[in-house]
């Protein structure tokens, strides 16, 4: 578990660029007209938010990782299982993306990620799912005790050689519950046409 809520953090702390300004295409790979108003993943996702509830926090990247977060309410303070204090919200998306040059090498990340993610979580399903055209296989799952979130879901996927992460953590009483956040959140990403 701690592997993957310190993820994020070590991405944002490793990334030293702050997004990088590649050209926006004309449409997205689903015919949707491209708009500026997405926020861009790397240069092949553009994803429109997880909603009202959610701000923007963090757009992080680099050559090839990229690191974007959103959360909803006021930050507070929480102490991880090592006795380090760590900003935790109501609740939060992350998204990672790791431009690894080939569907055979981001497959392998997917892979790499979802096992890391089973063994951290206490998770009550794995399902294939299908948003906005693009195949995902999707997590829940709870955090263990005395973690910053209680529940949780992420989906990952790989489009045009890049492995694609994204987690949905949630205090116990927020709502909607995780898995229904992810979904809409995974409704509204929209990806580049690949050439």
């Amino acid at each position: 578990m701690k592997r993957m809520i310190a993820l994020p953090a070590l991405c944002a702390l490793l990334l030293a660029l702050a997004g990088c300004g590649a050209k926006l295409p004309a449409a997205a790979a689903d015919g949707t007209p491209w708009s500026k108003d997405w926020t861009m993943v790397g240069q092949k996702l553009g994803v429109e938010g997880p909603g009202e509830a959610f701000t923007l926090r963090d757009v992080k990247g680099s050559k090839n990782l990229y690191f974007t977060a959103w959360s909803a309410g006021e930050p507070r303070t929480h102490t991880d299982g090592e006795g380090e204090e760590v900003q935790v919200y109501d609740a939060q998306v992350v998204v990672l993306l790791s431009d690894e040059g080939s569907d055979e090498a981001a497959q392998t990340a997917v892979e790499e990620w979802l096992s890391l993610a089973e063994n951290a979580y206490d998770l009550s399903a794995t399902d294939q799912a299908t948003h906005n055209g693009q195949d995902f296989t999707a997590l829940t799952y709870t955090f263990p005790s005395g973690s910053a979130y209680a529940q949780g879901a992420s989906a990952f996927t790989v489009y045009g050689g890049c492995a694609v992460s994204v987690e949905i953590a949630c205090q116990e009483d927020f709502t909607p519950a995780a898995p229904d956040i992810l979904a809409d959140f995974l409704d509204h990403c929209h990806y580049a046409p690949l050439s």
